[in-house]
C-alpha cells in the first residue's frame, strides 16, 4: 500500500483512520482504489440508527463496498450485529479496512471480492446487505436482492442524482428503465424511480421489495428495502408502480414520468423506533414521520409564486393556512420551500392566492 500519512477521525462512537481529505461533497482519497467521503457521514449515521431500530442482534451484516471500512467498522462497534463482513475489490482498500479493524479493536472479517460473486457463494447467509457505490447501484443490486436472507434488508445508495433527476434522460431510461422529470419534484421522483427499479429487479426472482426508510440528502438517494419471499409479495410490490403526468405545479396519474414507486417511502414501525445518532437528529426524524402518511410528491411555494405572479409566503404561514382548511399538511425533507398535503391542486392554489 502507498506510504500515506493517515488522519484520525471520530464518527459516532468510533475512532477511525482515513486518507487525507478535505471537507465537502464527494469522495476523497488515494487515487480511485480507496476513498473516504466525509459528506456521507449522515448516510452512515442513519445506517447505525436504522440497524438499532430494526434490531440487528444475532444477525449477519455485509458491507458490500467498503472502501476505507468506515461504515462496516462502525456497524461492528456501534450495533449488536452477530457478524460483520466487509468487501472490496482493491488490495489497497482491503489493507485500509484491516488497519481500521485493528485500530478500532472490533471483530470483523474482510474479503477481497466483488459483492456479486460473494453473494452467489454465500446465498441467504446475510440478513442485511449494504450497497454504497460511487455512482449507480444498478450493477450490484440484483445479486443482493436475489440472495439476501428471506425477510432481510438491502440498503441502497445512489449518487447518480443528475441521471435520476432528469438531467440525462436517456441515461436514466437505459440505466433504470424509467423516464425522469427535471422539475421542482425531481428529487422525490428520482428516489421513487430508484425504488421502482429495485422492486422490478427483485420481482424477477420472485421476491418483493418494500421500502421501509427512504430519503434524499443533498447529493445522494438512499433506500432500505425489506426483501420478502414469494411471487405474491413480488406482485404486490409491482402493483405499487405508477406513471405520472406533471403540469406547471401539480401532477396526476397518467403516461409520462416513471414507472416509479407510488407507495409509502417509510414504515411506521421503523420511524417509531428510530432514535437520533450522530448527525441524525430529532428534527429530521420528525419530518419523516410527518410526511410518511401523505401522498407522493409536494408543492413548492416558489413554483406556486411564479404561477400566480406573487412573492411566496413563509412556508410556516402556508402550512398553517392549509391546516386551517382541514387538510393534512407538513413540510418535507425534499425541499426547504415545499410542503406535502392531501389537498387537491385547485385547493392548494386558491389558498396560496389568498395569503
Amino acid at each position: 500500500m502507498k506510504d500515506v500519512e493517515y488522519v484520525t477521525i471520530k464518527e459516532g462512537r468510533t475512532t477511525l483512520l482515513v486518507p487525507p481529505h478535505q471537507e465537502g461533497k464527494g469522495p476523497k482519497g488515494i487515487g480511485d482504489e480507496v476513498f473516504f467521503n466525509p459528506a456521507m457521514e449522515l448516510n452512515r449515521d442513519i445506517s447505525i440508527a436504522f440497524l438499532r431500530a430494526w434490531g440487528v442482534d444475532g444477525k449477519k451484516v455485509l458491507d458490500g463496498m467498503s472502501a476505507t471500512g468506515v461504515r462496516g467498522v462502525r456497524i461492528a462497534n456501534e450495533t449488536d450485529a452477530q457478524e460483520v463482513v466487509m468487501l472490496d475489490l482493491y488490495q489497497e482498500a482491503v489493507d485500509m479496512i484491516n488497519k481500521n479493524i485493528e485500530h478500532s479493536g472490533v471483530r470483523a472479517d474482510v474479503r477481497k471480492e466483488s459483492i456479486e460473486g460473494h453473494m452467489l457463494n454465500n446465498r441467504y447467509k446475510y440478513d442485511y446487505v449494504d450497497i454504497d457505490p460511487f455512482g449507480t447501484p444498478v450493477p450490484y443490486f440484483p445479486s443482493a436482492a436475489r440472495f439476501v436472507s428471506r425477510g432481510g434488508i438491502v440498503a441502497v445508495t445512489a449518487t447518480d442524482t443528475a441521471v435520476l433527476c432528469g438531467t440525462y434522460k436517456q441515461k436514466c431510461l437505459r440505466r433504470y428503465s424509467a423516464i425522469p422529470k427535471n422539475n421542482w419534484c425531481c428529487h422525490e421522483i428520482g428516489l421513487r424511480i430508484l425504488i421502482g427499479y429495485c422492486a422490478r429487479e427483485a420481482a424477477r426472482y420472485g421476491r418483493g421489495a418494500v421500502p421501509i426508510l427512504s430519503y434524499y440528502d443533498g447529493h445522494h438517494f438512499r433506500t432500505y428495502l425489506k426483501i420478502n419471499e414469494s411471487a405474491a409479495e413480488a406482485d404486490a410490490s409491482l402493483d405499487e408502480l405508477r406513471t405520472y403526468k406533471f403540469s406547471n405545479y401539480s401532477w396526476k396519474e397518467g403516461a409520462g414520468t416513471g414507472p416509479l414507486w407510488g407507495g409509502s417511502l417509510f414504515h411506521e414501525d421503523i420511524l417509531n423506533d428510530l432514535k437520533p445518532a450522530g448527525s441524525l437528529d430529532d428534527d429530521l426524524i420528525d419530518t419523516w414521520v410527518s410526511e410518511s402518511t401523505l401522498p407522493p410528491f409536494f408543492y413548492d411555494t416558489n413554483v406556486l409564486g411564479s404561477i400566480v405572479g406573487k412573492s411566496p409566503p413563509r412556508l410556516k404561514k402556508m402550512i398553517s393556512a392549509m391546516k386551517r382548511s382541514s387538510h393534512r399538511t407538513t413540510r418535507t425533507h425534499f425541499s426547504p420551500t415545499a410542503f406535502k398535503t392531501d389537498a387537491d391542486p385547485e385547493t392548494v392554489l386558491e389558498i396560496f392566492k389568498d395569503l
